[in-house]
């Protein structure tokens, strides 16, 4: 792959299904806590006398981005906040479209800043 790997949450697999925002959700995490082990932290929550664990949270901290998505109810909100030292200087929501695409752009700057990453995220994506 090119030295500048764009990471495109925006591909075809990754389409935002306005029908099944539950399913995308969950595929979400599930892509990113593979990709991004060390950078992602998703929370389930499971639902009482169920074995299933649904996602209610996804952050990523990349450099000073934090990147958040929860589940308010059957709704995606997604924000972006700038972090510093663990204090949020700042936080935005988006659409979920740009939400994507900002974290498009940050995934693909910290994969080409940390080598292992960028090794982990092209064995996942070839």
């Amino acid at each position: 792959m090119e030295n500048d790997l764009q990471f495109d949450l925006n591909a075809a697999s990754w389409r935002h299904n306005h029908d099944d925002e539950l399913a995308y959700i969950e595929a979400l995490a599930v892509r990113l806590e593979k990709s991004l082990p060390d950078v992602v932290v998703v929370t389930r929550n499971r639902k009482l006398f169920s074995k299933v664990q649904h996602v209610v949270k996804i952050e990523l901290q990349l450099g000073a981005d934090t990147f958040i998505v929860t589940l308010d109810g059957a709704k995606i909100v997604a924000r972006k906040a700038k972090t510093v030292r663990g204090i949020v200087l700042s936080s935005e929501v988006l659409s979920v479209k740009e939400w994507l695409h900002e974290l498009s752009q940050s995934i693909g700057v910290y994969a080409n800043e940390h080598e292992e990453t960028r090794q982990s995220l092209e064995d996942f994506l070839l």
